[in-house]
């Protein structure tokens, strides 16, 4: 192929995955509310999905240049889980850090957990989320003003989808963020799953 035909290939490509990524997320919001979500429930290790999905992003952590750290205790209780739900739900909170973060930015995740909950945290310090629209963050097809002005691909169903995966789950999702007023207020989310394990166990 000569540059310009690689050119089109690649693009063709990228649009290509993006519906692909867009039916995907439809599908899951029709499952959700015919109340059809949760398939595979098992044993799973939180520790190993999220450095799994962080892992899928490395290619866009190294072109933005960002310092990803991630902390986790070394043997992290497992819970019941599917794990393919939860590791989108990660991902999308994952992909949002990354992407509204700014090139050489700093990403920090970290797993732990207590008596009853295993706890994620992943904070930014990038754009934040303006305050007068923080009520509607989890809202189908919602997306923020100032996250619009930087990326305008964007479906709007990634914190919609996190947030009725985790519920699905018994766990609850919440953050913090600034106002979008400061240069970089930056935004943490939080989740917190209850540990719960095979019967008779």
């Amino acid at each position: 192929l000569n540059q310009k035909q690689e050119k089109i290939i690649k693009n063709a490509f990228k649009n290509n995955e993006r519906l692909i990524s867009l039916v995907n997320s439809l599908l899951n919001v029709t499952r959700i509310e015919e109340g059809r979500y949760l398939y595979k429930v098992e044993m799973a290790d939180m520790k190993k999905i999220i450095a799994g999905a962080i892992g899928d992003d490395k290619e866009a952590i190294e072109k933005k240049k960002i310092k990803f750290e991630f902390n986790a205790p070394d043997s992290p209780p497992k819970t019941m889980l599917d794990v393919e739900k939860i590791k989108l739900a990660v991902q999308n909170l994952v992909d949002n850090a990354i992407k509204y973060s700014s090139e050489g930015g700093r990403v920090t995740a970290s797993l732990s957990n207590d008596d009853e909950n295993i706890n994620f945290k992943i904070q930014d310090f990038g754009i934040g989320i303006p305050k007068a629209q923080q009520v509607k963050i989890f809202t189908k097809f919602f997306r923020g003003a100032n996250a619009e002005k930087i990326n305008a691909e964007g479906s709007g169903l990634g914190l919609f989808l996190a947030q009725n995966i985790i519920e699905a789950h018994g766990g609850r999702i919440w953050f913090e963020s600034g106002d979008g007023a400061s240069i970089s207020p930056g935004t943490t989310f939080h989740f917190s799953l209850p540990i719960k394990k095979l019967v008779g166990k």
